[in-house]
């Protein structure tokens, strides 16, 4: 998994967190519970995944080593 796609997944899921923001704000405003609830659980996984996918890992380190090596 290269780590382009990891940022595209990152930008995804920083939108889908606006999203969940918005539909918090929305069910608190008119009163929906379960538009609320929702929109809580999406903004928790939004920033899990933002912060998972942005996270360096060992195996980045080893291959722009190699592609270092390479040029």
């Amino acid at each position: 998994m290269g780590s382009e796609f990891r940022v595209v997944i990152a930008s995804i899921a920083a939108f889908m967190t606006l999203g969940g923001a918005f539909a918090t704000i929305h069910g608190l405003l008119y009163d929906k519970t379960h538009v609320m609830h929702g929109g809580v659980i999406t903004v928790l996984f939004g920033i899990l995944f933002v912060v998972v996918m942005l996270t360096p890992w060992p195996r980045d380190s080893e291959a722009e080593a190699q592609t270092k090596t390479k040029s």
